[in-house]
């Protein structure tokens, strides 16, 4: 529940991702191999395989685009607790989050990212990048706004 939330605010879209992977999970089960990896992550994958394609249904993701690799570091970000870091994630926009998410939270690789959304590695790349600055900028704007 919490990695369906983590990928959509609302808890009654969260609450139905979960329980059509439920079904999903049930009714493969017999195509789970274990010599291929853990329950966990297959059934992980099936939980964001499923927000994702409801996300397309109703138009909620942006496409990415390629664009230019910029790697900054985010000096702030180590000083947010995990709380913390959430809430500004759930306040960017989607593609951001999803990104976000997939990368540091599942610990997805560029190669399975591009895969899951249908882009090249390049634009996984760069765009967790423009992710990484939008969330080191929204955050120093939050912190900004509470010392003042």
């Amino acid at each position: 529940m919490s990695i369906a939330y983590r990928y959509d605010n609302d808890i009654n879209t969260a609450k139905d991702v979960l329980q059509n992977t439920f079904i999903k999970i049930f009714n493969n089960l017999s195509k789970f191999d274990s010599e291929k990896g853990n329950f966990d992550q297959w059934s992980t994958r099936i939980l964001i395989n499923e927000m994702l394609m409801l996300k397309r249904k109703h138009k909620e993701f942006i496409n990415i685009n390629d664009g230019i690799e910029i790697y900054t570091k985010i000096d702030s970000i180590d000083k947010m607790t995990i709380k913390e870091l959430r809430n500004v994630i759930n306040n960017l926009p989607e593609v951001h989050k999803v990104i976000l998410n997939l990368y540091y939270f599942e610990e997805y690789s560029h190669k399975e990212i591009a895969s899951l959304l249908g882009i090249k590695e390049s634009s996984s790349r760069a765009q967790l990048s423009k992710s990484r600055n939008l969330l080191k900028t929204k955050w120093n704007n939050q912190n900004l706004i509470a010392v003042q």
